[in-house]
Parts: C-alpha cells; sequence; structure tokens
C-alpha cells in the first residue's frame, strides 16, 4: 500500500480533522486486526519487521537531515521518531493495563478520540542517534510486552480514533 499517508482538514473552526484514504484505513485496519490473532511470535515479527524498516531509512542521516522540514507543516524526521517513539511507549501502556484488564493510570474516555491522540508526542530529540536509541529501547520494551500477551484478557478495550476499539493484542500491533 503505497498511499499511507494522513491528510487533513480544517473546519470553519479551525479545528484540524484526519483523514487516511478509505482503502488504506482498510488495509491498516485488517492488518491490525488479522495480526493480532496470531501467536505471540507472529505479532512480534510483524512488529520486528516494521521497526527494522524505520531503522533502514534513518541509517546514514545526519542531524542537518533528520531536523529539516520539507515544506511549513510538514514533520522533520526526528519530529516523527519522536512520534514512533511516544507510540510504542502508550502502546507498551495500554497492552500491559489492557491485559491484566485495567486502563494505565490517567487514561479514560477524554483520550479516546483524535484531539487526544492524533501526532501525540511526549518526547524530543536533538540527534538522530538519540532517536534511534531511544526507538531500540521502546522497540524493546514493546517486544517484551508481547512476549506476555499470550494469557492476555482482550475483553478491556480502548479506542483509537481511527480504528476502533481495540484489545491489548490490537494495541501491542
Amino acid at each position: 500500500m503505497d498511499d499511507m499517508k494522513i491528510t487533513y482538514a480544517v473546519g470553519t473552526d479551525g479545528a484540524r480533522t484526519a483523514t487516511l484514504p478509505p482503502e488504506s484505513l482498510a488495509y491498516a485496519s485488517a492488518f491490525l486486526h488479522d495480526t493480532a490473532l496470531g501467536s505471540t511470535a507472529e505479532i512480534a515479527a510483524a512488529i520486528q519487521q516494521g521497526h527494522d524498516a524505520v531503522i533502514r531509512n534513518i541509517a546514514g542521516l545526519s542531524d542537518e537531515q533528520a531536523v529539516h522540514v520539507s515544506a511549513p507543516g510538514e514533520w522533520s524526521i526526528l519530529d516523527a521518531m519522536a512520534h514512533i517513539v511516544t507510540v510504542k511507549q502508550i502502546c507498551v501502556a495500554l497492552s500491559s493495563s489492557l491485559a491484566i484488564g485495567q486502563l494505565p493510570p490517567g487514561f479514560g474516555p477524554a483520550l479516546e478520540n483524535e484531539t487526544a491522540q492524533d501526532g501525540v508526542t511526549v518526547v524530543r530529540f536533538k540527534t538522530i542517534a538519540e532517536a534511534r536509541a531511544a526507538a531500540e529501547s521502546a522497540h524493546g520494551a514493546l517486544l517484551a510486552t508481547v512476549a506476555r500477551l499470550d494469557e492476555a484478557s482482550l475483553e478491556m478495550r480502548f479506542s483509537h480514533f481511527f480504528f476502533g476499539s481495540l484489545n491489548a493484542r490490537e494495541w501491542a500491533c
């Protein structure tokens, strides 16, 4: 799937609404749900494949290249890496907590909407080396979480603004 880019429409009130082409959303949703039905080894393999692609794509970049913004409103590579690391950290918290039938502290219905989730980034990086190290750490934590999902409760769910209500295994994916 080549066109997975999220675009935004700005309403008359100035609020941004994220859009993913319907075929891209269907592809991503099917991948997410189908992968979550697999064994923990299959889930880990899919996560590893995505991580390897990210690391491959940042290999050899200079810090100057990593901070470059191609157009107003676009993200630099370091911005994208900060988002990837943040999302992995959130997925670890959600998967771990949902697996035992709880929400992580501070999570609730107010965080299940687009404005709370879209583009969330709680870390920042100054160098590509710092971003890579953080990505490796977050990735390791996610794989460790996946390894514990065989006995996970699948009843507790938390909503993603694009993908809907997800359980512990689906959040890990």
